[in-house]
């Protein structure tokens, strides 16, 4: 008996010292201890890999739009996190690093919106405009890219393409790798050299050869008064699917199919209307149409978009 009691006190000893040294660590860790700068830099780059997309390069006008609704001037170092949105103006322009080694390269006239961040997923949306994207493989990581209401989704681990969204259409173009699009339920998987194209409530198209040559046609009639409004033009035309046109700057509303009109004011010592086309490839060219005067007659003009090499 004497030696069942030693042993059953000696196990409560023991008992009572483990709680009090998980205790002292616990005390320790939460008031004493202090990582060092190194591992505290490590691990602030762990977090930040996970759930924020860093601003690297900044040019023209280039704003923020925060989740509240606030707006403020974009600049190089800044993160951006879930509800954050980037807007590019007229010749606007900002790299995004996300991840270790993958960029996303944001262009004019562009609104692209950080939707999740984290260890299995990048995901963004892009409501308008076009992205030049670099994505290298990271284990099973993810990129997933929306359209302005979600209907439309392009899903890579690895490639390197672009995606443009007009409002109407989302169009793919990859240049390495490959990308799925889905739409409707129906997914086409986007490999190198091609593109496809989602255009609102229809499944996407078969991924077909990116063209050597796409051909804008633009109709320059301008009058110079039409029901009262003064004009400076009236600019008309048709684009291929899955491009988009902007007239000053501003994106055109472009029909199924592929015709468009805009009616540009007359300002003040405005003299000319520039029209320009991109497509999800980064092609892109831009043509001046002179404001025109009563009674001139309408001309139907072709210029082709070429592969424009710096920048993407």
């Amino acid at each position: 008996m004497a030696r069942a009691g030693q042993t059953r006190t000696i196990a409560e000893a023991t008992a009572v010292l483990v709680v009090l040294l998980v205790g002292a660590w616990v005390l320790f860790r939460g008031t004493l201890y202090r990582p060092s700068a190194r591992a505290a830099a490590a691990q602030a780059h762990e977090e930040t890999r996970a759930d924020e997309a860093i601003v690297v390069a900044v040019t023209g006008d280039v704003v923020r739009l925060s989740p509240n609704g606030g707006t403020s001037v974009l600049s190089v170092g800044q993160r951006l996190r879930a509800d954050d949105s980037v807007r590019t103006g007229r010749d606007g322009r900002t790299d995004l690093v996300v991840g270790a080694r993958s960029r996303l390269t944001v262009t004019e006239a562009t609104q692209l919106t950080v939707r999740e961040i984290t260890e299995k997923v990048h995901h963004f949306k892009l409501s308008r405009g076009r992205i030049a994207v670099d994505y290298q493989a990271d284990g099973a990581r993810l990129l997933r890219i929306e359209s302005a209401d979600g209907a439309a989704v392009a899903e890579t681990q690895g490639a390197r393409f672009g995606v443009l969204s007009t409002g109407t259409a989302v169009a793919i173009a990859t240049e390495t790798g490959a990308v799925n699009l889905t739409s409707q339920q129906k997914t086409v998987e986007v490999r190198a050299g091609t593109q496809a194209i989602a255009v609102a409530g229809k499944p996407p198209s078969s991924a077909e050869a990116i063209p050597a040559r796409l051909l804008l046609k633009v109709a320059d009639a301008a009058p110079a008064q039409e029901h009262g409004e003064q004009l400076c033009a009236q600019v008309e035309g048709t684009a291929p699917a899955g491009s988009e046109v902007l007239v000053d700057g501003a994106p055109a509303a472009i029909a199924e199919d592929g015709r468009f009109r805009v009616r540009v004011p007359a300002d003040p010592g405005k003299t000319s209307v520039l029209v320009a086309i991109r497509d999800a490839g980064g092609r892109e060219t831009a043509r001046s149409i002179d404001c025109g005067t009563s009674g001139s007659v309408a001309h139907i003009k072709d210029f082709a978009i070429r592969w424009r090499k710096k920048g993407q």
